[in-house]
């Protein structure tokens, strides 16, 4: 049976519009007219299910009700580039590490939740170390990681997985203990002869083709990777696909995960499952290694509306929106995004409130 059809239905998320931009720093006055204007709840669509944006009307997060907000929630999930730090990767946002030993120190559960492929679990766990903080490794849920999870420990594959992927999913696969190839640049010569192509070396027991972030990616992988997908039997994983490109500069635009799973979809003629957010999926990784975990006492805080707001939304988990990364106010205002719980200027607003 083609295991990726059934996963889809189940697994199925909303589509959301992206719009991007970067508005004007407003004052607290004009954030709470805002905030007083947005529309009430509304239903967004696709081909699989119908979702409900949960938050009627965000509560901007203040003195009044931050005792509400932490008496409220035992489990903290955080995004990771535009929440812990800016989006470059590198600039720390200030506040951050004592945010997060003070939460800590209250005894609250922190799990790190990251569409990001390209970094191991060990590697996020040093980057935290460098920004000031520290959490163990079975509290991280890089993307790469969870892919890993999934196959081993929610699909139960057995079998070859041809991997288009980042350092961070090898190593996470190494670890699990997964057989896979094609990490790094492809062996192959580059060329569009079919002979030549029809001379390339094929393994036989592929049971799945992985797709996320990676620098090699080759015409020769398209191909492999749709060939190998041929197979009904062959499932079809990829770490996200929300994030398409970003702007590096100006006239310099960077393609990444969604643009590399788009286009081995397009030529497979075959749709992936999904482990990253907003895909409930990754909440299924999560708990299978945390099952202690209740949804009704966990909030999700990150800086996309798409991804993280839209994750939360999709599990049926109260979500905190903040302004220090991919999206702004405008955007939330747009009506393209589902809805927060609260919204943080950061997430250090717990210590300044």
């Amino acid at each position: 049976m083609n295991l990726c059809f059934p996963r889809l239905i189940k697994h199925g998320v909303i589509k959301f519009g992206m719009h991007l931009g970067n508005g004007p720093k407003l004052s607290g006055n004009l954030l709470c007219k805002i905030g007083s204007v947005m529309q009430t709840d509304r239903k967004i669509t696709n081909q699989n299910h119908t979702y409900t944006t949960m938050a009627s009307e965000p509560k901007f997060l203040d003195k009044g009700n931050l005792s509400e907000f932490l008496q409220s929630y035992d489990t903290f999930m955080l995004d990771c580039d535009g929440t812990l730090w800016e989006v470059d990767h590198i600039t720390a946002i200030p506040g951050i590490d004592k945010v997060i030993h003070m939460l800590n120190k209250l005894g609250k559960r922190i799990l790190f939740v990251t569409n990001n492929s390209v970094h191991s679990n060990l590697n996020y766990k040093l980057k935290f170390q460098s920004f000031g903080f520290d959490a163990s490794e079975d509290h991280i849920f890089g993307v790469a990681y969870a892919t890993a999870v999934y196959l081993k420990d929610i699909a139960k594959m057995d079998g070859l997985v041809y991997l288009v992927g980042s350092p961070g999913m090898a190593s996470e696969f190494s670890k699990a203990g997964i057989n896979y190839f094609g990490f790094g640049a492809d062996p192959d010569k580059a060329s569009w002869d079919p002979k030549d192509l029809l001379d390339m070396e094929f393994r036989p027991n592929v049971k799945a083709v992985v797709v996320g972030y990676d620098e090699h990616f080759h015409y020769n992988k398209i191909y492999k990777a749709a060939s190998y997908l041929q197979d009904s039997e062959c499932m079809y994983v990829a770490s996200n696909d929300v994030e398409i490109s970003f702007p590096l500069g100006p006239g310099r635009m960077q393609p990444v995960t969604g643009t590399l799973v788009k286009t081995v979809s397009i030529a497979a003629r075959r749709e992936p499952i999904v482990v990253g957010k907003p895909h409930p999926l990754f909440l299924d990784c999560v708990m299978k290694k945390h099952p202690e975990i209740v949804k009704e006492r966990t909030i999700f805080i990150g800086d996309s509306l798409k991804a993280d707001v839209g994750f939360a939304n999709n599990v049926g988990i109260d979500s905190a929106f903040v302004l220090t990364g991919t999206h702004n106010l405008n955007d939330m205002n747009s009506g393209e995004f589902p809805k927060p719980t609260y919204i943080m200027k950061s997430l250090a607003d717990i210590l300044d409130i």
